[in-house]
């Protein structure tokens, strides 16, 4: 049983499905039990965690059994010859363990890899544009790091739970108000502005070779 991700892997060891990086206790704990009552809660955590993997291009938490298989032919950029040797970026970061790295069938034993998602495979043969790569492996940030992800996916669900619906202004007997633009586009849990994305750069994969 596994469970394939829309950032070209699977999730392993029986998931079936993505954990929120945030539950609905540590929301309320963080934000002094305003929204206790909101019924909305659940949802926008789920939004808001699904716009942080996203961005970052990957589960991000917990940490998980991965498993990447693609064809050389279609490897979207994340493979690359460096003398005898084949570099292969993850598509994740924190990465604590390579189990398996199968070529065309055959294990490769002689491997290093980095918690940044770099993996090199020494020696390897030369290889067709159809060779296949499977990559058994562990990532996923630690709890003892994920502190400012937490807050970060907080704020956003409490903004958008605090925001006016997307509604550009509202009267009330002979009171109105009108919402600045740029806040309402903002409001939603799954939309990320340029100072939260400035927060998860060191947890987003910033690209291939």
């Amino acid at each position: 049983m596994s469970l394939a991700t829309i950032w070209g892997y699977n999730l392993t060891e029986d998931a079936t499905t993505f954990t929120d990086l945030l539950t609905e206790s540590e929301f309320d704990e963080l934000t002094a039990g305003k929204y206790t009552s909101d019924r909305r809660t659940a949802a926008e955590i789920k939004a808001a965690s699904d716009a942080i993997r996203n961005y970052c291009g990957w589960h991000v938490y917990p940490e998980a059994a991965c498993s990447l298989t693609e064809r050389l032919l279609h490897g979207d950029g994340r493979t690359k010859r460096v003398g005898r040797d084949l570099m292969i970026q993850l598509p994740a970061k924190f990465v604590t363990a390579v189990s398996s790295v199968l070529i065309d069938g055959v294990a490769y034993t002689d491997i290093d890899f980095e918690r940044s998602g770099i993996l090199r495979v020494f020696d390897v043969p030369a290889l067709s544009r159809k060779s296949l790569v499977v990559v058994d492996y562990k990532a996923g940030i630690p709890d003892a790091l994920m502190a400012s992800v937490k807050e970060l996916a907080a704020h956003r669900v409490a903004h958008a739970l605090a925001s006016p619906n997307g509604v550009m202004s509202e009267a009330a007997g002979g009171v109105s108000v009108t919402y600045n633009a740029a806040w309402v586009n903002s409001a939603r849990a799954s939309a990320l502005p340029d100072d939260d994305k400035e927060v998860l750069a060191p947890y987003r994969i910033q690209g291939v070779f």
